[in-house]
């Protein structure tokens, strides 16, 4: 049986401006060393995100979004009024395989949880957000770490 809420490593905010809150992260918080991705660049226009920043902060990920307000996407009705403001959006749970991942999607559905939005990360990884935001106030993200998001993940600086 696959038990949900293990392997917790993301703790993810939407942002309003990706610069703003990197800068309060660095100043309330220490996160002073990001990862920035900008996704238009790397997805295309019209993707509906316009940054992702990673950070560790020990062994926890945070992950700031900032999405296009304009374009639809999973984020954009979780955008913060003040620019420096985040808002929590998801936890992020890893699996390591395909086996575990789809088991982990079957149990959050079995229990009522249907999917919110999932895709892929070119080789890196495979995503899957449960909405549980009427129990739990965020979504669930289950990440399937390929062995190429192992070195994704590397990158991330520890701060």
């Amino acid at each position: 049986m696959t038990v949900l809420f293990q392997k917790h490593f993301q703790v993810a905010y939407v942002v309003r401006d990706m610069r703003a809150a990197t800068q309060r992260f660095a100043r309330e918080f220490g996160i002073a060393e990001w990862d920035i991705m900008d996704m238009a660049a790397l997805l295309g226009p019209g993707h509906g995100t316009r940054f992702i920043g990673n950070a560790y902060a020990g062994d926890v990920m945070v992950e700031l979004i900032e999405p296009d307000p304009a374009g639809e996407t999973i984020y954009r009705d979780w955008i913060p009024d003040a620019e420096d403001r985040v808002r929590l959006h998801h936890l992020g749970f890893l699996v390591h395989s395909d086996a575990d991942y789809r088991a982990a999607i079957a149990k959050l559905e079995a229990a009522g949880y249907p999917t919110a939005h999932s895709g892929s990360f070119g080789d890196n990884l495979d995503y899957h957000y449960a909405d549980t935001t009427a129990l739990l106030g965020h979504y669930y993200e289950l990440i399937n770490l390929k062995p190429a998001g192992e070195q994704f993940f590397a990158r991330i600086p520890r701060n």
